[in-house]
């Protein structure tokens, strides 16, 4: 049996700095199969469009109008790498776009932030664990917290719905088979919540909406860890959960609790 499409979801946001090392890093996977980056640049005011341009090459521009985003959409591809930029609508917008964009190729998701990157051998790995069963629907692994002057390994416990309800435990460089992901699509089209992370460019953001799809992944399959370091996590002071304020995580805990 052909080992299945997998597509890594990268949206950024003024990480030019970082978001082509990101994409260097999955595409370098010594994964032996279909594999894809489909990038969604959210509107960045820094050179992120510039660093993504410069690894692709003009595809076309036109106008989504979905639920989950209305408005322009560039779109720039060179071999396996498929670069979007749409206005600044927050990660859960971009990172909806770029699934739909690549949903009927992929077999297999994976969410990378721009900031963070892969190891070698992470996509590889993750696929072999999430083959074993057809009841693993979510696999992850550990990584490296990455910080100015120190690096500190994260190790990630193994969790289902009832560690998940205890503790916000939340892991966003997962591996989501298709068949999963699509038993927790909302009825609006959205699988990550925009509600939960809006745009930076209105001062409206977010951290809890990694969280919120867990919860939901956790009621229509099993998560599985491997106790290996798979990625890093660069740790720059912009990180958007630095910026969360009180008083957006009550709001945002109301819209979890009320599902």
């Amino acid at each position: 049996m052909s080992n299945p499409n997998v597509a890594i979801v990268c949206t950024n946001y003024n990480y030019g700095n970082y978001v082509g090392d990101a994409i260097k890093s999955v595409l370098n996977q010594d994964y032996n199969g279909p594999l894809r980056v489909y990038v969604v640049d959210d509107g960045s005011s820094d050179h992120s469009w510039e660093v993504i341009s410069s690894m692709t090459e003009p595809f076309e521009t036109r106008t989504l109008n979905e639920s989950y985003y209305a408005g322009p959409i560039e779109e720039r591809r060179k071999d396996n790498l498929y670069a979007f930029r749409i206005v600044n609508s927050g990660a859960s917008t971009g990172r909806n776009v770029a699934i739909w964009q690549a949903w009927e190729w992929a077999d297999i998701f994976g969410i990378l932030d721009s900031d963070d990157a892969y190891m070698p051998n992470k996509v590889s790995t993750l696929v072999e664990k999430l083959m074993e069963y057809k009841e693993i629907g979510v696999a992850y692994g550990d990584y490296d917290n990455v910080y100015p002057n120190y690096t500190k390994r994260e190790f990630k416990q193994s969790y289902d719905r009832t560690v998940l309800l205890q503790r916000c435990i939340v892991h966003s460089n997962s591996l989501i088979k298709k068949d999963a992901l699509g038993k927790v699509c909302q009825p609006n089209k959205e699988f990550f919540d925009s509600r939960l992370h809006g745009p930076a460019s209105k001062e409206f953001i977010g951290c809890t909406e990694d969280y919120d799809l867990w919860l939901r992944l956790s009621k229509v399959c099993m998560m599985t860890h491997v106790p290996k370091k798979l990625a890093i996590a660069n740790n720059t002071g912009m990180n958007q959960s630095y910026k969360m304020t009180p008083e957006m995580f009550q709001r945002n805990a109301q819209i979890l609790s009320s599902r």
